[in-house]
């Protein structure tokens, strides 16, 4: 019997199991919703109104004319997430990762086939993480833990009107709970596999009548699910701490200012990685590491390693963040906001990537992010027949790496080059959307936003050898440069670019639980230099923007006296100078490799989504989505094998774009003694899909099907749960790296983990 219909009976037993209790349910009430919404919608037993700030305003959700996925606080309470990569079962079409490529979780977020699954910095992200209306910029650090996290939005598609830059397939937007005046607060205590502790809590209060405070924090310690057995040792031990506050004042009925600021700080041990290789792979045929089959590393297990890196939670990520935001009220349903944004970052990590007992390419990657983020806006809102955003954004980033690479593959004397590069970025932009309704059923929705760009590259290296090995601490042999070979910029490179991403979507209301929509957008991912450049050339050569179309077609819907919502879209997007981030060889250099993104190709990704959520019963709610995407390279000519000629690379699929994704879900509630029992159970599906850029068979994944429940049991305010996640026990890929001819790497997704959790609110 397969997985798949393992799983899928376990899903369907556990809710008829829910569905022969007794009858009566708690209903809990959404947080982002209004009362009176809510309030209408509960007295017909139907679900209740979701409302969003997808597009930077409250509004329901069933009136945004493009494709949004949401979780409430309510539903975010009965599930027990990690961090961002649990909410990819919330939408179609939707896969997030952590490539395990550096320190505090490095995201790889692919929304529709359209993302980036790679480490350094230089390389921008082609979907926005944001966290109370702060982007954050790179990948490092955008694996955001879920503490006291209130809401959770998907948007799908590019937003380039009004995210802008580097959102061209889609965004996650997060929102955490406001301080309130009256104490309340929830703490969450929670054991699990792998000898895992994790403790959470906020707490909220009045400082005077128009002062109020929040304060969070977080504890986690884990063993992790990897086994070093060099070592003989769990070798991704970690330990997570974090600490925030947040103020919020009112002086004036129509002034709001919030200020807040969290620490974070992760010490763990390099990430583990599995090294798999070809007969004809260096790795195999001169050194003799080889995988005893196709798809299986070397050490005969994806949960075994044999690296030699040092497993004592060595490498450290540390982020630092501050956000102030400022609300005034015009009057007339006009608003101004301001949103100052800061974020800085410290990583330093010495990572085994060659993952063998032998350091045959060790990376020494000491980074330091900065970023600051201005944002002044204007909202109309109101019943009035013209609603819109109109606002102006800045942004300044700039990072430093100092990075080693130790290369022991080509023979002793062991090679090491050493390279230092700076870059910058400079960002401002103008945007405006705005809504009018021709009638009380027809609106036009009209939005552009003009972008211009500025980065900096400044990139310094030289090359070195160290006789014997790192472990015997012999002396450092400096040798003059190598001719060709080094890089040496007395000053930075400069490039910039400008960019108009425009909006138009059409829709109509046929009645108040019918809507349809068409719509046109644009999204722009920036230019940039490479981040690890091995040659003057990949170092001073800039690539250009790609920009994406999107065609869609939508509904959103409510029907049977509102106990049921279907949304759906059918969409076409089309991609223009398509950026490619390849590892490519490099000969004559001190690595012999080089990483380059490239201008390579058009491509078409077309598909269906859709979104369900039923209350069956006033106990019994189900719900789901399914997404299908059919994405395919056109007019791709490239130097991919680095060979000094372009030649056609339309045959490749595109990576981590599955045919098929889609999430079963169903959630129980009844009184049952003095409290109240919850049953929940989600069936996920991933598709087959590929991993590397040029389809290593070995790293390519099979359909998955992943399957979580909980059991949980509430007396008042407090709750005890006993949860499972991954119970098929899936171990497909969440990384996978080809470099070519020599060797590859991966890292499994987490196996079977069980759970309790003790939840109290106040």
């Amino acid at each position: 019997m397969s997985m798949s219909v393992k799983a899928m009976r376990a899903l369907l037993a556990a809710s008829i199991s829910a569905a022969g209790l007794a009858a009566g349910q708690a209903h809990a009430q959404q947080a982002a919703a209004s009362a009176s919404e809510s309030n209408a919608d509960d007295s017909n037993g139907g679900l209740e109104a979701i409302v969003v700030t997808a597009r930077k305003r409250t509004e329901n959700l069933q009136s945004v004319s493009s494709s949004v996925s949401a979780l409430s606080a309510t539903d975010l309470a009965k599930r027990f997430d990690s961090d961002v990569r649990d909410f990819a079962n919330s939408a179609p079409n939707v896969l997030i990762d952590d490539t395990q490529q550096g320190p505090g979780g490095v995201a790889a977020i692919y929304i529709r086939g359209i993302g980036v699954a790679d480490v350094e910095k230089s390389v921008d992200p082609a979907v926005g993480v944001v966290i109370d209306d702060v982007y954050i910029g790179q990948s490092s650090g955008s694996l955001l833990k879920a503490i006291d996290v209130d809401r959770v939005e998907v948007l799908r598609g590019p937003q380039g009107t009004l995210f802008g830059r580097n959102a061209t397939g889609g965004v996650i937007n997060l929102a955490r709970s406001r301080p309130t005046q009256e104490l309340t607060g929830k703490v969450r205590g929670t054991y699990s596999s792998f000898d895992t502790f994790d403790f959470q809590g906020v707490v909220s209060f009045g400082l005077a009548p128009n002062v109020a405070f929040k304060v969070s924090g977080a504890y986690n310690s884990s063993d992790g699910y990897i086994f070093n057995k060099t070592f003989n040792q769990p070798g991704q031990k970690s330990d997570f701490r974090a600490i925030g506050g947040q103020l919020l004042l009112t002086p004036t009925p129509a002034l709001e200012i919030s200020l807040s600021y969290d620490h974070q700080l992760t010490r763990q041990d390099p990430p583990q990685l599995s090294a798999l290789t070809k007969p004809t792979d260096i790795f195999c045929s001169l050194i003799g590491f080889c995988s005893p089959k196709p798809d299986v590393p070397i050490s005969g297990s994806r949960y075994v390693s044999v690296s030699n890196a040092p497993v004592d939670k060595s490498a450290r990520f540390q982020l630092d963040m501050a956000i102030g935001k400022l609300k005034y009220e015009l009057g007339n349903n006009l608003d101004f906001e301001y949103i100052l944004g800061y974020l800085k970052t410290n990583e330093s990590i010495n990572q085994d990537f060659d993952s063998t007992p032998l350091t045959l390419y060790h990376t020494d990657r000491p980074a330091r992010w900065k970023q600051v983020t201005n944002e002044a806006r204007l909202v109309m809102g109101g019943n009035g027949p013209l609603t819109f955003v109109l606002g102006g954004y800045q942004w300044f980033s700039k990072y430093t790496i100092n990075l080693k690479n130790y290369i022991g593959f080509a023979g002793p004397p062991l090679l090491t080059s050493a390279q230092d590069v700076t870059q910058t970025t400079k960002s401002w932009a103008g945007y405006f959307e705005g809504d009018y309704k021709f009638t009380d059923k027809l609106k036009l929705t009209v939005g552009g936003r003009y972008t211009h760009d500025s980065k900096t590259t400044q990139v310094n290296d030289k090359t070195i050898f160290i006789y014997g090995t790192l472990e015997e601490k012999d002396p450092i042999a400096a040798l003059p440069p190598v001719a060709g070979v080094n890089i040496v910029m007395p000053t930075p490179i400069k490039a910039s670019w400008s960019k108009f991403t425009p909006k138009v979507s059409l829709s109509y209301n046929w009645t108040p639980e019918v809507m349809t929509y068409a719509l046109w957008s644009r999204g722009y991912r920036g230019g940039g230099f490479n981040g690890r450049p091995s040659t003057i050339g990949a170092a001073i050569t800039p690539y250009n923007p790609e920009t994406l179309d999107n065609f869609e077609l939508g509904f959103k819907t409510q029907f049977l006296n509102d106990r049921v919502r279907l949304n759906g879209a059918f969409y076409l997007m089309k991609y223009k100078d398509m950026q490619q981030d390849l590892d490519v060889p490099a000969p004559g250099t001190s690595t012999g490799r080089e990483n380059r993104t490239i201008n390579a190709s058009k491509a078409d990704l077309k598909g269906i989504e859709l979104d369900l959520t039923a209350r069956v019963t006033s106990n019994f709610t189900i719900g789901g989505n399914v997404g299908y995407l059919d994405s395919k390279y056109k007019d791709f000519f490239g130097d991919i094998y680095s060979t000094g000629t372009p030649v056609d690379a339309t045959f490749l699929k595109i990576r981590r774009a599955p045919k098929w994704t889609w999430d079963l879900r169903a959630s129980y509630e009844n009184n049952v003694g003095p409290g109240t029992l919850m049953v929940n159970a989600e069936l996920h599906h991933i598709g087959a899909h590929e991993l590397t850029f040029l389809n290593n068979p070995n790293l390519r994944n099979g359909a998955q099907n992943l399957l979580d429940a909980s059991i949980s049991y509430k007396i008042n305010k407090t709750m005890i749960s006993v949860f499972g996640k991954n119970l098929g026990n899936e171990d497909g890929w969440t990384i996978g790296y080809d470099v070519q001819n020599v060797w590859s790497y991966g890292a499994a997704r987490p196996p079977r983990s069980w759970g309790v959790a003790v939840t109290q609110t106040f």
